[in-house]
């Protein structure tokens, strides 16, 4: 999973952003940020960035101080936190006590930071990408048997197709490309859910290959059969 993190380039605000590099770092997330194309502006590449990005967290911090005696914040932070909802990301902005944000947040979209004492807030952002990662799921690895079924899927000529299990209900079939390494015949999938079981289908010229429902953990074997679903 890869994050991308919102927020202003000022040297008062570094320690928290350091904070939350070493919480996605813990967490085995990798963190994007638009650091190195100047910030200022949503380019281009900055909403590439977002949208290649599984999830957003916004730093919202102090900027002006305002007459009736709240805070305005960075504007181009708010700019790429609206392009991530905008595009259907999973977001979540860390709001620095005394900002205004003019009701443009629902409870569950912001956490508040009190930046002399951060703990609460870090902890509260630990859960929230916790609950990130189990939804977005995770690359898997398997690998297919019978031996001289995987040699063939690994030369590309039979098309392999797997779908996933969870609370009684099927996805529907998706392609996968067989890869052919040292040891074995491989597929990757991605998106799956610790929860979730996988079903491998292969179809032959007058034969179909397909395994039960498997758990993750497992070696993969199809068997013939039918033809039917």
């Amino acid at each position: 999973m890869n994050i991308f993190l919102a927020f202003t380039f000022r040297d008062v605000d570094k320690p928290l952003v350091g904070y939350m590099d070493r919480l996605l770092a813990s967490q085995f997330v990798q963190s994007k940020t638009g650091e190195n194309l100047g910030g200022e502006m949503l380019t281009p590449v900055v909403q590439k960035r977002i949208e290649d990005s599984d999830a957003l967290i916004a730093l919202l911090t102090r900027r002006d101080q305002l007459a009736s005696g709240g805070w305005t914040t960075h504007a181009w932070v708010k700019d790429e936190l609206a392009w991530a909802r905008a595009k259907g990301k999973p977001a979540v902005a860390l709001i620095e006590e005394g900002v205004t944000v003019d009701g443009m947040f629902q409870p569950h979209e912001y956490i508040p930071l009190q930046r002399d004492n951060p703990l609460e807030a870090i902890l509260r952002l630990a859960e929230t990408v916790a609950g990130w990662k189990q939804d977005v799921g995770r690359l898997i690895k398997v690998q297919l048997a019978p031996e001289d079924l995987a040699a063939k899927l690994g030369e590309g000529e039979i098309p392999c197709r797997h779908r996933l299990w969870q609370k009684g209900k099927f996805t529907d079939w998706r392609d996968v490309t067989p890869v052919p390494e040292t040891g074995g015949t491989f597929i990757y999938i991605d998106g799956v859910r610790e929860d979730q079981l996988i079903q491998i289908r292969v179809e032959e010229p007058g034969k179909v290959w397909q395994s039960p429902a498997t758990s993750q953990w497992m070696l993969i074997q199809l068997k013939t059969g039918g033809a039917g679903k």
